[in-house]
């Protein structure tokens, strides 16, 4: 019978994380000591027994089409191609596509940061009436059932608005979320930085109980620049939207914060979420950093958000004849428009059967299959004017749908090349299917390498769909030399001699040789060997 001793069981206890909770519930207790009840009752007078309900309900949507919609509750790898903001002739990805997500951290980051900003933006609309003498359940606009249905009912909106004007195939609710601190930032200034760094230390603690005690090294890994991962024209929009709300409200309470508490909240949150970070694709996987720009614009921002507030006259809008504040308001609405018609060509997308691939694996309404040096379909398809056209050309696994007006490049070329596998999730609502996709290759000694790049359905038999161009050897062997080419889903040698071809055949098997046109050719695991004449030189070794 086998025993654990103390010190396994004491190894695959959870001690670190159990460590991190005590630690987290300890500090509670002892910050509740030091103030008292001074640190809930502010939330209780406003809240419902001191809950952001509405903050909470939504979370738990959005965690719920994460995990039954995606397919997260069941299947590690996510179903997201079919959900993105791809077109308006694609409605399911504008109405999906501000609610789902790329990645478990993905969702992790925009949901703290939903539960830290909402949570502000709760306590500033209140559960209860402010005004004196009302009553809580005096009409449906004082319930408090009511104010907090209300809160998850305009995130919806929000998110949707959103998902209408996003630039280009993008998903995540972190518009939302940025139009959840635009609100908090002008409506509670201190209150809102307070949650910045509060949002913080609750990632700490989150990744803490995650990864207690990793141990890394060193690794070769294929990473884009963070910024090109960012939906920034999506997130200045949700930011503005929360502003107006937030200033909307203020107007009708007569309410305004000191300027220079919204101007710094603002100025801080612009640089820390990045918004500075204005780029630009220029095709093979490389982008054009404004950073100049961004720097102007974030500044711009903050003075223009700090002085919109101070504008308190509820019978207009903004305009150009109520000095400052007004003509800040009015800035910030052309902003908005901008940044919201910017988007309207770029979603008049619409890929046609011949957009497809040609030599692909066809999953239903899907082609998935591998390219180099083509087109983007899908920026060939927008409705720009001529000089607006960048000529966009890509390489890697293509995923594309007609009836879904999807061109992507799912796995770039060098992505693949490094990792050599990659798995492609496609589908639809309730229903998905993978695809394996695998690259095999040889580096030619002196030259380029020789690659062939297949594909598999679940369950199905894999099948050849990209061969590279032949690489010839750098030297001579007794007067020959030697060239590698994909042959399907295998590999041939052909041995050339005073400029013809001598003869040609495969590359062995692991551990065995063969002799093609007088050279010897042995294979020992990943090095391919050639020989003659007393010569004997790697001329190739195997990759992926």
């Amino acid at each position: 019978m086998l025993q654990s001793s103390p010190a396994a069981i004491l190894a695959a206890a959870p001690v670190r994380p159990l460590v991190v909770v005590v630690a987290v519930l300890a500090t509670g207790l002892a910050i509740r000591r030091l103030v008292g009840g001074r640190l809930t009752t502010p939330l209780r007078r406003r809240l419902l027994l001191g809950v952001p309900w509405g903050t909470l309900l939504t979370i738990a949507g959005v965690w719920s089409v994460y995990l039954f919609v995606q397919g997260a509750y069941w299947h590690s790898a996510l179903l997201v191609t079919p959900f993105r903001t791809w077109s308006y002739y694609y409605p399911l990805g504008t109405l999906f596509g501000p609610f789902t997500h790329g990645s478990a951290g993905h969702i992790t980051g925009n949901l703290l940061g939903t539960l830290v900003y909402g949570t502000v933006v709760e306590y500033a609309w209140g559960h209860y009436p402010q005004q004196r003498g009302a009553s809580s359940f005096g009409s449906l606009r004082t319930n408090p059932f009511a104010r907090i249905l209300a809160v998850p009912l305009v995130m919806v909106v929000v998110g949707l608005f959103t998902g209408v004007f996003a630039l280009g195939p993008v998903v995540g609710f972190s518009g939302v979320v940025f139009a959840l601190a635009g609100f908090a930032l002008v409506t509670r200034p201190y209150l809102f930085l307070g949650a910045l760094l509060g949002n913080r230390i609750i990632d700490l603690v989150y990744t803490a109980l995650r990864s207690p005690e990793p141990t890394v090294g060193g690794s070769v890994q294929y990473v884009t620049p963070w910024w090109a991962n960012v939906a920034i024209q999506g997130h200045a929009i949700g930011l503005l939207a929360g502003v107006f709300l937030g200033t909307a409200l203020l107007r009708a309470r007569s309410e305004r914060p000191g300027p220079g508490a919204v101007f710094f909240a603002t100025l801080v949150f612009a640089v820390v979420q990045g918004l500075w970070a204005v780029y630009i694709p220029v095709g093979g996987g490389r982008y054009t950093l404004f950073r100049w720009l961004g720097t102007v614009l974030v500044l711009l921002l903050a003075v223009l958000v700090s002085a919109a507030t101070l504008y308190t006259d509820r019978r207009a809008l903004p305009n150009f004849e109520g000095g400052w504040p007004s003509v800040a308001g009015f800035a910030l609405i052309v902003g908005l428009t901008a940044l919201c018609l910017a988007s309207v060509p770029a979603n008049g997308a619409a890929i046609g059967p011949g957009d497809l691939p040609e030599n692909g694996l066809e999953v239903r309404d899907y082609v998935v299959t591998y390219e180099e040096d083509v087109s983007n379909a899908y920026v060939d398809s927008m409705p720009l004017p001529p000089t607006a056209q960048q000529n966009l050309t890509e390489s890697g696994v293509v995923v594309a749908s007609a009836d879904r007006e999807i061109w992507t490049v799912a796995v770039s070329r060098s992505r693949l090349s490094l990792q050599g596998t990659a798995t492609v999730v496609v589908g639809g609502v309730g229903w998905r299917e993978t695809v394996r996709v695998n690259r095999t290759d040889w580096s030619v000694a002196g030259n380029d390498s020789v690659y062939n790049v297949a594909m598999a359905r679940e369950g199905g038999p894999a099948r050849t769909v990209y061969t590279s161009e032949p690489s010839t050897f750098e030297g001579h062997i007794a007067g020959r030399n030697l060239t590698l080419r994909p042959v399907g889903d295998e590999f041939e040698i052909a041995v050339r001699q005073n400029g013809s071809t001598v003869d040609r055949g495969p590359i062995p098997r692991n551990m065995s040789s063969r002799e093609i046109g007088g050279l010897t050719f042995e294979r020992n695991r990943s090095r391919l060997y050639a020989a003659g004449n007393g010569t004997r030189v790697v001329v190739a070794r195997a990759g992926n």
